[in-house]
């Protein structure tokens, strides 16, 4: 990490700091989206109400694994039983498994539901899409370094300095998404 924007961004991994951070601002736009519940619950016969309260939910559970680190709680756990099972030697292709290949199928599902079932918000809250799309893309980025393979490319990509720019800025795009929504059509 020699480049300017490595010493200016923190690493979350690393500062308290920035960690502390990114919890309060996932708490914080986790508020903002319950707030938007709410307002269209009782303004707009509960149209786009479910979706707010999703957005919601999942917020405080990405505040949660970034209060507690789960990811390096369950990598604990997985590595615990591979030693204990006897494959921790043959691990690649299971960290292929779980670092590439479930994070690009959840993305594909997730894609088709939101495609099928949430296209009307989808479109009228353009801004809360393009900041799902960034925090889903660092999460992705974030997990395929369990893949050793692909650690050359993420150092290529200089990823280590521009990740919590990612990070903050999909959590701002997200944030201001309550804010600028306008009240479904009926």
């Amino acid at each position: 990490m020699s480049s300017l924007l490595a010493y200016l961004l923190p690493d979350p991994e690393q500062s308290a700091a920035a960690r502390t951070l990114l919890v309060l601002a996932y708490a914080a736009t986790a508020m903002c989206w319950l707030c938007a519940n709410r307002r269209t619950r009782l303004t707009q016969n509960g149209a786009f109400s479910s979706w707010w309260l999703l957005g919601a939910v999942l917020l405080l559970l990405l505040a949660i694994n970034k209060l507690f680190d789960l990811r390096r709680c369950f990598e604990d756990e997985i590595r615990a039983v591979a030693k204990a099972e006897g494959w921790y030697d043959r691990r690649q292709p299971m960290q292929f498994a779980l670092a590439v290949v479930f994070p690009v199928v959840l993305a594909m599902l997730s894609g088709v539901f939101l495609a099928t079932h949430a296209r009307r918000f989808v479109r009228e809250n353009r801004l809360a899409l393009v900041g799902w799309v960034l925090l889903l893309l660092y999460l992705f980025l974030r997990q395929t370094q369990e893949w050793k393979p692909v650690l050359p490319w993420l150092e290529a990509s200089r990823y280590y300095d521009w990740r919590f720019a990612l990070e903050v800025s999909g959590i701002l795009l997200v944030a201001l998404a309550p804010f600028v929504a306008h009240p479904p059509k009926r």
